[in-house]
């Protein structure tokens, strides 16, 4: 499928077609009408103390334990002759900016020793990205329309791999 067809697909078709919410409706987890829904201002307050909470944390067993999957599942793609794509979905501007920078340089440490690893992996990082907050239900979620333009991202990135690999 062309990029330009994804495109389509995604921001138009998909973005036009609303499910019940009553099915899944992972972007109205608290059961407001609107599926496409703003943050707003007290949630914007409210998000830096939601960070902060979460800023110190550091769980060293599960880290291991965490490492030790992704090395497994790499391997069997290996195995498997399938090539892995890691990725870091987008985050606003504000959980970036306030998050433990020493928890995020040990996580580009481990991508990169797993990447040393498994060199068939590829890492996609969408921290590099810079969707706006109408894109987000809250400060590290995407709401649909965001979900549906990263997907599209992620598609064309996909697809480059794919070209790489049929001219190789």
């Amino acid at each position: 499928m062309s990029k330009e067809k994804l495109a389509t697909v995604f921001s138009k078709e998909f973005l036009a077609f609303r499910l019940p919410a009553q099915i899944a409706d992972l972007n109205n987890i608290y059961g407001e009408k609107s599926v496409l829904k703003v943050i707003d201002w007290n949630q914007k307050l409210n998000a830096r103390k939601d960070i902060d909470a979460w800023k110190n944390k550091h769980y060293s067993d599960t880290l291991k334990e965490n490492v030790q999957i992704l090395d497994d599942y790499l391997t069997l793609c290996e195995k498997n002759n399938v090539r892995p794509i890691m990725f870091l979905p987008t985050m606003t501007q504000a959980r970036i900016k306030y998050s433990n920078k020493k928890a995020m340089d040990e996580f580009y440490y481990l991508v990169n020793q797993a990447q040393r690893k498994h060199p068939a992996a590829v890492f996609f990082d969408g921290w590099k990205l810079n969707f706006p907050d109408t894109d987000f239900y809250d400060t590290a979620h995407l709401n649909l329309n965001g979900a549906a333009k990263f997907s599209t991202i992620l598609n064309g990135v996909i697809e480059e791999i794919e070209e790489i690999e049929r001219k190789s």
